[in-house]
């Protein structure tokens, strides 16, 4: 299974492959591999209209500084790919 996980999603990745092993454990889906795709957070910068990666929400644009800051992508938690046999 291929997970994209958005910096901005509040998931924690290495919580979620730990979970992710303790719910596949001793079920049909034991030995199943998870792989982690970490897509940035991005942002559009209402002050120097530009379109900016940010790490966390919050955070200050990283080419003015100003704070004024839409959210534009990496809040989403989406399956990529799926593989059964």
């Amino acid at each position: 299974m291929w997970l994209e996980i958005g910096a901005l999603s509040h998931v924690a990745p290495e919580a979620l492959r730990f979970c992710f092993d303790a719910v596949t454990a001793r079920t049909v889906a034991e030995g199943a591999a998870l792989e982690i795709i970490t897509q940035p957070g991005t942002a559009w910068c209402l002050n120097c209209s530009k379109s900016v990666e940010i790490a966390e929400r919050l955070a200050p644009c990283p080419s003015c500084g100003s704070y004024q800051l839409q959210v534009t992508g990496g809040e989403d938690m989406r399956v990529k790919e799926l593989e059964v046999e």
